[in-house]
């Protein structure tokens, strides 16, 4: 597995995984990865995502199709735009000292100001902190792409399939290992992010 794939210019070259790198959705030098941050795509095809990444805006380092097909679409050692802002990891982790709680909830409940606002506030203060005393972020993790649709009137992500899982598992442990990551340092991003919940929360990538 990690013992038999081979890294050359931030690629991975591997059969298991098609060339896709996309320049346009690379947006500097990534000079260390602390973190994995899984996310679904949102739309059931992975022609739809190359499609966005042509404009060169929000994309990640790997895209997994349904069948499994893994493709690389970014250089590790180059940030995309793929986390936006988090959450407080120890409001999320209920492990905030008192002070740090009295700090975030003064920042989430300032009156006067709107909920944007108050998101952003609270976002540039954890941002301010070190990895792992917040959640990652653009400037510290890689991300990996899951084809999945999204059921607006349902509010939910399609689930991952089988396929998809056995791939994220397999490029999870190359990953793991390249960067020297523990398995507590694996994300969804709809565990630390204000996006919908649901998003690659049926996504396995520990072996049974």
């Amino acid at each position: 597995m990690a013992d038999e794939v081979v890294w050359s210019g931030g690629k991975l070259v591997h059969a298991k995984v098609t060339d896709k790198v996309n320049a346009k959705i690379e947006k500097g030098a990534l000079t260390v990865a602390h973190a994995l941050v899984l996310h679904q795509t949102g739309a059931a095809t992975a022609a739809s995502s190359f499609s966005s990444y042509d404009k060169g805006e929000n994309g990640a380092h790997f895209l997994i199709d349904t069948d499994g097909t893994l493709y690389q679409t970014a250089r590790i050692d180059q940030k995309c735009w793929h986390v936006g802002k988090v959450r407080s990891r120890c409001m999320e982790m209920k492990s905030c000292t008192p002070e740090e709680l009295k700090v975030a909830n003064a920042i989430l409940f300032k009156k006067g100001e709107s909920y944007n606002v108050r998101i952003d506030n609270l976002y540039q203060h954890e941002a301010a902190k070190s990895y792992p005393d917040r959640f990652p972020l653009n400037e510290d993790s890689l991300g990996i792409e899951i084809v999945g649709s999204f059921d607006a009137k349902a509010q939910t992500y399609a689930a991952v399939t089988k396929d998809q899982n056995e791939a994220l598992t397999w490029l999870v442990d190359v990953l793991t290992v390249k960067l020297a990551l523990g398995s507590g340092d694996v994300f969804t991003h709809g565990a630390i992010g204000y996006k919908q919940p649901t998003e690659a929360s049926t996504a396995q990538w520990t072996k049974p």
